[in-house]
């Protein structure tokens, strides 16, 4: 039981970050590109600025760690007795969900180029483990 609350614990600290960043942000995300240069948050908010840079830095390290930890929690014959797999994978997921999120809001829901090519790669594997991720976090 306490590897479900465990579970629910990880999906509600993604949902709450998720809802804070919303909130914080949320007049300069619906603001169209146009308008967004003269707001005054625009020098923190926009890709290149330090709130949106920190976003998308903290959300790549989020990607690589979940990955990383547990790919190699999985294989490393060491690690075989180092917590329980079905912990390592929840984190992983939540890691792995919340980190591409962080980065959307990087890009400030804007994307072009070679960029958008990346953002959409990265956004297409993240909901490949969406339907995976709830019905693990949920069960």
């Amino acid at each position: 039981m306490s590897h479900q609350f465990f579970g629910l614990f990880l999906l509600l600290l993604a949902l709450t970050a998720v809802i804070a960043l919303t909130l914080n942000g949320y007049d300069y995300y619906a603001a169209s590109a146009s308008e967004r240069a003269f707001m005054p948050e625009h020098k923190e908010m926009r890709p290149s600025g330090a709130y949106s840079h920190g976003l998308g830095v903290i959300g790549a390290t989020m990607i690589i760690v979940g990955v990383a930890m547990y790919s190699t929690r999985k294989r490393a014959r060491a690690l075989r007795d180092v917590g329980k797999l079905s912990v390592w994978l929840e984190v992983h997921i939540v890691l792995c969900l919340l980190g591409p999120i962080l980065v959307i809001y990087h890009t400030t829901f804007k994307s072009g180029g070679i960029a958008a090519i990346s953002l959409w790669t990265m956004l297409s594997v993240a909901a490949s483990g969406i339907g995976v991720a709830g019905i693990r976090l949920l069960s």
